[in-house]
């Protein structure tokens, strides 16, 4: 169970300190060999009373999966105190309570699939698009090799499980099976609860498969020597994981600074993890398991947490053509997935998605 409330300012400035002795401590690994903006130092500021500006950020799952590396490693490496912010990492149930709590107030960011926040933008929702996370989704189907499910096809007349019903997911499976054709009332859908345990249930035949987070895919492909894991298409439509505020926000001088602060945080740690790929992400780990603020399964294996975090690393925070910056918003991938939608009869069309969307307030090189 993560924990999403930080610990008193005073023990959290000891983690502080410890994290980033021990990543100066490796520092002759490939972190700070090849890292552009390093890791917060251990200086003199870290016992210091520093004014420290509060922030609730709040995230659409429990931070349980290396998706939310960013956030878990800019906490717990003492990033965003090094950006002048006191952030606190509140989960809710999925992406629109997410959106709901930032349209009411609660947070002023958070960050959601395009698939869930183009309908309320679209529905006139004041909300903007400052930063992309992830520029595909990761999501897999998981099977057995007796009725393996590797292409939308193989889905036709089969029962397929999800976390929830109507969520990311199953918004998802849509546009995939649209994509290719695949009538949509084709294929069943049962919530299940998304672990490794439900292989079982596969197994007994009273599901053909279920859709699986890429942490739990890689756990379940280490664990079950009959198990299938494959995307089965469900990563060929477009899909942007985007940081969004609302337009509200981005009229108050002080709130921009603070947002521009996380994303300086946000971009900082998620640089750092990228240059930590030829140590196999060994500080990187060994900050999230020694800072004590997490506890999921998929840290605790090496091989599921380094390949995990090769995947994220490689496929899905930067996009594919390399011709944006990290956390910069792809302006042309955003209209394409917008368009992609609209044909899927997801969206009405008419609106100009490039209202929603701006690059002022990423880090600049």
């Amino acid at each position: 169970m993560s924990k999403a409330v930080r610990p008193p300012a005073t023990s959290r400035r000891r983690i502080n300190a410890r994290v980033a002795t021990a990543l100066l401590a490796a520092g002759a690994l490939a972190l700070t060999a090849c890292s552009t903006g390093g890791a917060p130092a251990a200086s003199d500021g870290d016992e210091q009373e520093t004014e420290l500006t509060k922030m609730l950020v709040v995230t659409f799952l429990p931070l349980e999966s290396f998706s939310f590396t960013p956030e878990m490693f800019a906490y717990s490496g003492g990033y965003f105190e090094k950006h002048g912010l006191d952030v606190q990492l509140q989960p809710v149930q999925g992406t629109a309570a997410a959106i709901q709590a930032l349209l009411g107030g609660a947070t002023p960011i958070t960050r959601a699939s395009t698939v869930d926040v183009f309908p309320a933008m679209e529905q006139g929702q004041e909300l903007r698009s400052i930063g992309t996370m992830a520029y595909k989704s990761n999501l897999r189907v998981a099977s057995t090799e007796d009725n393996s499910i590797t292409s939308t096809s193989d889905m036709e007349g089969a029962t397929i499980g999800m976390g929830s019903l109507g969520g990311t997911s199953e918004k998802m499976l849509d546009l995939a099976l649209g994509a290719d054709g695949v009538p949509l009332d084709s294929v069943t859908r049962q919530a299940v609860p998304v672990t490794g345990a439900t292989m079982e249930v596969v197994r007994q035949g009273q599901l053909d498969g279920y859709i699986v987070s890429l942490d739990t895919s890689l756990a379940i492909a280490q664990q079950n020597d009959d198990a299938v894991v494959d995307p089965a298409g469900l990563t060929d439509a477009p899909d942007i994981q985007t940081w969004i505020t609302t337009a509200d926000n981005l009229e108050d001088p002080e709130l921009v600074e603070d947002l521009e602060a996380f994303l300086a945080a946000i971009d900082e740690a998620v640089q750092d993890v990228i240059d930590d790929a030829p140590n196999d992400f060994e500080n990187v780990l060994q900050t999230l398991r020694e800072s004590g603020d997490w506890s999921f399964p998929a840290l605790e294996d090496d091989q599921v947490a380094v390949e995990a975090l090769k995947i994220y690393t490689t496929e899905t925070w930067v996009n594919e053509a390399a011709d944006v910056r990290l956390l910069e918003n792809d302006v042309d991938a955003w209209q394409t997935t917008y368009d992609t939608y609209v044909d899927a009869g997801l969206l009405q069309g008419g609106k100009d998605p490039q209202e929603w969307i701006t690059n002022d307030y990423v880090p600049g090189d």
